[in-house]
């Protein structure tokens, strides 16, 4: 079964604007959606983050790497109680960061990943605070940062997936993949 990878908008504007380390990682990162090794899946929060740099076509690349795969828009209590710890550490460790709106967005979308994504990207901050909180432990999730180190390591983690078996496609399920989590939805199922 394909792995499920929650990009976050570094590392898709990375993409997009072709720096290095996500140069490198682009053709890997096809290659293992295609092979059905993974699948990227859309939020609600990609939609409002991409609205500030309408320039950037970010969505698109997106939702061409997603094949219309999305996460729950609406958060149950195991999102909910995400949510609040992850709040509550950036609350308890860290009173002197001014509150952003970026921050309130990045709890929210990593409130949803982590329960459903087994590969999660984000800041190297969101990263520490997600850590601290242990629901990368309990939910057996992979933290990647936009470091150049750590787009590296997703690059090399892409490359050793095996491919996934094949097996007949369920009504109601995208292309190329199998169903990955209950609570996430196809747009565009062929």
């Amino acid at each position: 079964m394909a792995l499920l990878l929650y990009l976050d908008q570094n590392y898709l504007s990375g993409i997009v604007k072709r720096k290095p380390a996500f140069r490198e990682l682009e053709p890997v990162l096809r290659a293992a959606i295609g092979r059905g090794a993974v699948a990227v899946a859309e939020s609600e929060v990609h939609r409002l983050e991409s609205a500030a740099r309408p320039d950037l076509p970010v969505l698109e690349l997106l939702r061409e790497l997603s094949a219309g795969l999305t996460l729950p828009n609406e958060r149950g209590a195991v999102e909910r109680n995400c949510e609040r710890r992850l709040e509550t550490i950036l609350e308890r460790d860290f009173p002197e960061r001014a509150s952003r709106a970026s921050d309130r967005l990045d709890v929210h979308a990593l409130a949803v990943a982590l329960p459903h994504c087994r590969l999660i990207t984000c800041d190297a901050f969101m990263a520490d605070v997600v850590r601290r909180t242990g629901l990368d432990v309990r939910f057996r999730g992979e933290l990647f940062t936009g470091r150049r180190a750590d787009v590296g390591r997703l690059r090399r983690r892409l490359e050793r997936l095996p491919s996934a078996e094949p097996r007949r496609r369920l009504a109601g399920e995208g292309p190329r993949h199998e169903a990955l989590s209950a609570q996430c939805t196809w747009k565009n199922a062929e």
